[in-house]
């Protein structure tokens, strides 16, 4: 299966990255940059102007209909945290949408299979992009996606290994029981087409292996994931994201919550930060803690202690 997501890493990047706007916390830039296939992806690059370089990186994969513009949401509360945010359109997402095709097509093989493939090797080309800057840690790159980014994250992570972390929102595996049973309005028109032309489930499975995450996301142990579930998911079938989940290796922290495909992001995005915090910076929750300190605070235990550790060794 892999075979299908190699590329020639000599290829040039041609790349061009312009400034196209700033908030407090951070610059934007929008990138271009070659892919395999003689494709030119669209990007955003956002860089936090805290902290010093080189700078841990999130690459980041929008939903269906979403587009790389999607990370700026994540960037204004990881940025003032250090993280720099990578960003692409999906194939026929954003600047790379052709009137009348989708990715989740009837037309699957052809249109949904390519297309998938395509954005992966897109996002292993953008990894390429990113060892290029000397401001960006290439040791120190996460990955996160939610709903269609969190099914193509799950073979991104498992086909690239410079990903070091990564955190997938309803997400999930089995794309024969995704496509039966989803209640996304994209879906029924691909399965009025497999009952067109008399297609078993078992044969529309053998179709799906090259993209199905079952048969990628155990390759990404024993590097740390994060999974958060709807309970009561019906885009991503909550039993589609168990599938997933029971798939990954370990180490894995698994979240389910008592929604749907909207996750209460009040709740996953501070165990996403702290996640990536713990394992592409190395923080303890006890240096988070002392983060959040006030440096005078800091100084007046220390001094304390200084005190009493002057105390003790007169009484010794």
């Amino acid at each position: 299966m892999l075979k299908y997501y190699e590329y020639d890493k000599s290829l040039p990047l041609n790349a061009t990255m312009e400034k196209i706007g700033e908030e407090e916390a951070f610059t934007v830039y929008k990138v271009y940059y070659d892919s395999a296939n003689r494709v030119r992806v669209p990007a955003l690059l956002v860089v936090p102007k805290t902290r010093k370089p080189p700078y841990p990186c999130i690459v980041f994969l929008h939903g269906y209909g979403g587009r790389k513009e999607d990370a700026i949401p994540l960037a204004r509360v990881a940025a003032p945290r250090g993280y720099a945010v990578f960003s692409i359109d999906a194939v026929l997402h954003g600047e790379r949408k052709v009137p009348g095709k989708q990715l989740y097509s009837p037309d699957f093989e052809e249109t949904s299979v390519k297309g998938i493939v395509q954005t992966v090797i897109d996002m292993r080309r953008a990894l390429d992009f990113l060892e290029t800057l000397d401001f960006i840690d290439k040791e120190r790159i996460g990955y996160a996606g939610g709903s269609m980014g969190g099914i193509i994250g799950a073979i991104f992570i498992g086909v690239e290994p410079r990903v070091k972390a990564a955190v997938l929102a309803v997400g999930g595996g089995n794309m024969s029981l995704m496509v039966r049973e989803s209640e996304h309005p994209a879906v029924p028109p691909i399965r009025e087409r497999i009952k067109e032309l008399g297609m078993s489930w078992e044969e529309f499975q053998k179709l799906s292996e090259p993209i199905e995450p079952l048969n990628f996301i155990w390759r990404f142990s024993p590097r740390p994931l994060q999974l958060h579930c709807g309970r009561y998911d019906r885009i991503v079938p909550a039993e589609a994201q168990r599938q997933l989940a029971e798939k990954a290796g370990e180490p894995k922290e698994v979240y389910w919550y008592e929604a749907g495909h909207g996750l209460p992001l009040h709740e996953v995005v501070p165990r996403a930060l702290d996640f990536f915090d713990r394992h592409l910076k190395g923080k303890t929750p006890i240096d988070k803690f002392m983060e959040r300190l006030p440096l005078a605070l800091v100084i007046a235990a220390s001094t304390a202690a200084g005190f009493l550790l002057a105390i003790f060794k007169q009484k010794a």
